[in-house]
Parts: structure tokens; C-alpha cells; sequence
């Protein structure tokens, strides 16, 4: 998770399906878990789940992923996770985004479950959270403004739902709480979209009034006769820093973040990881191999973006890290589509279908003119935004790139539907150069703004495509989108693997 030490948590988990059991609870929480007798129970063969937390690149955390949303970020970003192998995505939602504009946020979850289900993507939707701050009432403003991510402090903005403010005064929220939850829930109460409800993330025992929560909102859940399974972080309270979610769960979730050999529950199968990977002990190579057929897991996380996950635990506004870390602790993948390391992807697909995913190869350059090489790796598609800001100005910090001053080239095949004129349209900061076959097809000066062109293509005939930007100052850019000789605009994909 996004804790700032790593652990290993135990956890409950997802999908609804299969036989009914009675619900296991913890002897220590039996006595005060408010769950009747009649409340369904879950038993699932969860290895199926090859997934990863998700917020969209462009957010600080999840508040502002809900109060900003962007469909068309959320698309290209699920978009990507889907070609990349990603089946199942862990998603937070916020209470105060609830307060602000309700019909709105439960327009957006619709919104977002109809884009995941697109690309054969399952969601587990988290409505709360134990880590990290405490949030600001100035959210509900309608003006409000998001801060920046601090740079070289991790996971520097994320808030807690529903704070400590609303545990505090309980009896005044729990009302407000109970609609949050089940507006949710009753508008997707048996949505086949959605494999799990998690209640609570990595609830701490000794979090003043957490306990009500916890009971309560796993009760919500059933009252609306919704068969998709509650889970929340779980352990019995063992130590100071153990979690307490197993007693209010119908499925065992869990969390690990040790060393390359890592520990499992009892009944693997049965339960879920929904949090994983921390480069500082793991890899994703070693996680495939420790996971593969015995258990479902999620990696913290798919994007690496403004939450600021890719820097360390301990790296706090107290201690921030000096520079950026050559080895991201959390994410697979950057705001333009290309993976951190092409090997995480290789081990996540198989060598067999990584050779035949459709991307583009892309080799990005510390200078204006393709001189001084700094990476090469893969991209679904040329279709990106980066603000000027550092961290996620720059594509690839893990490489110490500059956010002003490169350059990008992608090469790789298109192929058109039918026989005859396609029209190709770029829009950037910078300037580009689209050549196919060796033929010039767009030449665009430096400068915000659009180009086009025009080239013949013959169907069922791959065509060689080379695309080169660059970018100087400012926030970067860069579209590629074209019209085939039959059909509408739209991004222009590639056909293969470079």
C-alpha cells in the first residue's frame, strides 16, 4: 500500500460467486462483529486476479481523481493496463467527494465501471481509508484547488476517509456515512463489473472509533441484499501494528510488502493480495513467480504519478528525498503508456504474448536533435499530456530525463482496414515529424498547435511508421490520431510489436 513502513497485512477480499460458508471471524472480534447469521458468506478461487491499484496519473489521490474526473485519462490509462495484461483494478473512492456532489461522483463510478468493462477489466472499489492525512474541509468548495505533490515525499498528498474528524463525532456523520455506502452499493448492488466492496483499507486497532465503522459499514453492505463479497484490511490485533478487518470480512484480503518470500494465509486460493509490490525488497518478475496459480494478487500500483508513490517509505516532508529514485518503489507504468521496465511486462504476459503486443517501440533522447540516448522501452499509443511540474513533467524520471529540453521517436507498423487515402492529424507542444515508408507525411514547426496529412495505404499491408517530437518548454504534449480510408478519427494504434 501507501503505508510509510513496509508490512506484511492480512486482509479480506473479493468477488461474489460460488458456495456459501459460514462467515470465519476472528475469536477476539467474534463477540462484537454485528454481522447476522443470514448475511451471505463467499468462497471464491481468486487466482484469476492479475491487478493493480489504480488512480489515474493526473491526480493526487483519490479526492481529486473523483472531483477532477477525466473520462478520457481513465480510458487511455485503463486502456493501456488492459494491453499490459492488468484484469482487475483497485479503485478508491472518497466520503468527501460524496458530500460535494453525490449525483456527480455516482455518474463517474458509472462512467468508470462502463470504460473498465470495455477493456475486460473487473473493479473492487474501496469506500475508506486508515493512511496518511487528515483531510481538509475546504475539499467541499467548489473552487477548491488541489495541491501539488511535495517533491521527494512519498504518497504526499493522500488523504484519509472519512478522517478522523468524522470517527470522532460518529453519531453526528453516521447517517451521512450509511447513504455514502449504500448509494454506492444499491446503484451497483449485483454489478458483474464489480468482484469486491472493500469497506476499509488497513484499519489500525487502535484508531480512535474505527471499530463503529467497520462494524457498521459491512452491515450497509448487506442490508442492500448485494451478493458481491465485504472485505476489509484484515488480522487479528496480534501487535501494535496489526490490522483489524478480518472480523467485519466475508473473504480473507491481504497485504504483503516483505522480502521476495513472501508469506501466505492458510487457503490461498481462497483469499486475495490486494496489495503488493515495494522495489525496495521486490520485483515484479519475483511476484509473477511467487503468486502465479496459488493466489490472486494486486501490485501497488499501475500508474507512476502525482500521488508520488515512485519514492520511498520514510521519505517524508521531514526527510524528502534529495533526487528521484532510480527504481521506483511503487507503479508499472508513466503517464505516456511506456512501462518502467519492459521485463515487468515480458514477466507479466509471457515472453509469447509480450512479442506480440501492439506497441510502439520508443527511445526518448536527453537533447532536441536524437543524440544522447536515455531509454528505450514500449507504448501502446503516442497520446499524452504532462504538466510543467517536476516529477511528472518529465516522461521517465526513473532515468533522470529532464522535463524540458528532449526528445521522443516512436517507430513501428499501422495497418489500414481498407485500400485507399488515410488522413493523419497531430497535435503537440513541439514540433513533429511523421514519415511512413520513408515518405514525409506531416513536418510540424515548434509551437502549440495542429498539423495533417495525407497518405495512401493499402489494406492488409503493414506500413512502417516513424514519429519524432520535440519538446522544449512548458507543459508537454503530443496526439497522433488519423482517419483510415473507411471509418472515423480516432487514436492511431499500431499493429505490432516493434
Amino acid at each position: 500500500m501507501k503505508k510509510i513502513t513496509p508490512k506484511v497485512f492480512a486482509f479480506t477480499t473479493l468477488i461474489a460467486l460460488i458456495l456459501a460458508l459460514p462467515t470465519t471471524l476472528c475469536a477476539a472480534e467474534a463477540a462484537s462483529a454485528a454481522t447476522p447469521a443470514s448475511a451471505p458468506a463467499y468462497r471464491a478461487d481468486w487466482r484469476w486476479v492479475h491487478g493493480a491499484v489504480f488512480l489515474p496519473t493526473n491526480a493526487v489521490n483519490p479526492a481529486q481523481h473523483w472531483d477532477e474526473y477525466d473520462p478520457v485519462i481513465n480510458d487511455r490509462e485503463l486502456h493501456y493496463a488492459s494491453i499490459y495484461g492488468i484484469n482487475c483494478v483497485r479503485v478508491y473512492l472518497h466520503y468527501f467527494i460524496y458530500l460535494k456532489k453525490k449525483e456527480a461522483l455516482l455518474s463517474h463510478i458509472e462512467d468508470f465501471l462502463t470504460r473498465a468493462d470495455k477493456y475486460g477489466i473487473k473493479v473492487d472499489f474501496v469506500f475508506f481509508d486508515d493512511c496518511h492525512h487528515e483531510p481538509t474541509k475546504d475539499i467541499l468548495k467548489a473552487n477548491y484547488q488541489y495541491p501539488n505533490p511535495i517533491f521527494g515525499v512519498h504518497n504526499s498528498r493522500w488523504l484519509l476517509c472519512p478522517g478522523q474528524d468524522a470517527l470522532d463525532h460518529y453519531a453526528e456523520h453516521r447517517e451521512r456515512l450509511k447513504g455514502y455506502v449504500q448509494d454506492v452499493v444499491k446503484a451497483h448492488a449485483n454489478d458483474p463489473r464489480i468482484v469486491l466492496w472493500e469497506t476499509y483499507n488497513e484499519p489500525h486497532p487502535k484508531t480512535p472509533g474505527i471499530r463503529n465503522l467497520l462494524k457498521d459499514s459491512q452491515q450497509w453492505i448487506h442490508e442492500t441484499g448485494s451478493k458481491i463479497p465485504v472485505s476489509a484490511t484484515g488480522e487479528p490485533p496480534k501487535s501494535a501494528n496489526a490490522q483489524c478487518g478480518d472480523a467485519y470480512s466475508d473473504v480473507l484480503t491481504w497485504h504483503a510488502y516483505s522480502s521476495s518470500e513472501l508469506r501466505y494465509p492458510k487457503d490461498p486460493i481462497h483469499t486475495l493480495n490486494t496489495e503488493c509490490l515495494g522495489r525496495k525488497k521486490q520485483s515484479v518478475p519475483g511476484l509473477i513467480e511467487n503468486f502465479k496459480d496459488k493466489t490472486g494478487f494486486m501490485v501497488w500500483e499501475y500508474g507512476i504519478g502525482r500521488d508520488n508513490c515512485r519514492f520511498y517509505w520514510g521519505e517524508t516532508p521531514e526527510k524528502p528525498a534529495a533526487d528521484e529514485p532510480d527504481k521506483p518503489l511503487h507503479g508499472l507504468v508513466y503517464a505516456d503508456g511506456h512501462p518502467w521496465a519492459t521485463d515487468d511486462i515480458k514477466a507479466w504476459l509471457g515472453e509469447e504474448a509480450y512479442a506480440k503486443l501492439p506497441v510502439f517501440h520508443v527511445a526518448y533522447f536527453r537533447d532536441t536533435v536524437f543524440a544522447a540516448l536515455a531509454k528505450e522501452s514500449i507504448t501502446p499509443a503516442i497520446d499524452f499530456d504532462l504538466p510543467d511540474e517536476i516529477g511528472i513533467g518529465s516522461p521517465d524520471t526513473s532515468v533522470h530525463l529532464a522535463k524540458d529540453y528532449y526528445s521522443i521517436r516512436w517507430t513501428g507498423e499501422i495497418e489500414s482496414p481498407a485500400s485507399g487515402t488515410a488522413t493523419l492529424f497531430v497535435k503537440s507542444d513541439g514540433a513533429v515529424k511523421v514519415t511512413i515508408d520513408g515518405h514525409p507525411v506531416i513536418a510540424k514547426g515548434k509551437g502549440a498547435g495542429d498539423s495533417d496529412g495525407t497518405v495512401a495505404l493499402t489494406a492488409g499491408r503493414r506500413a512502417k511508421i516513424t514519429v519524432e517530437y520535440i519538446h522544449e518548454t512548458g507543459p508537454a504534449s503530443i496526439h497522433l490520431e488519423w482517419i483510415p480510408p473507411t471509418g472515423k478519427r480516432q487514436i492511431l494504434f499500431p499493429v505490432s510489436h516493434p
